[in-house]
């Protein structure tokens, strides 16, 4: 799961909503999580800004079960449009793609 030579996709409503570098953020974050447990198809994303402008990531799958926090200090107001967003990373063996769950 989430080799890094397969294709990776984001739909339309990922690629509109969410700023490049989020984007490209999530990407790593699924990087780093490979070297640190075994991954399940389904990749979970929740995004929260504060008005302090920190953006609160909660990273979660549920098979096997692990879950991780990351927190970006002074960037949340710069994107305010991801507050309240949950996005899926899909793995379906032939690609990858990011997705809301009001998309599937």
């Amino acid at each position: 799961m989430f080799e890094r030579e397969k294709p990776r996709y984001c739909s339309r409503g990922v690629a509109e909503e969410l700023p490049l570098e989020l984007q490209v953020f999530l990407w790593t974050i699924l990087e780093q999580q490979k070297q640190l447990h075994d991954m399940d198809y389904l990749q979970i994303f929740q995004l929260q800004a504060d008005e302090e402008g920190t953006l609160y990531i909660h990273y979660s799958q549920e098979q096997p079960e692990y879950e991780q926090g990351y927190v970006l200090v002074g960037v949340g107001a710069d994107m305010p449009e991801v507050n309240g967003k949950k996005l899926y990373v899909i793995d379906d063996e032939t690609h990858i793609t990011m997705v809301f769950p009001e998309e599937r």
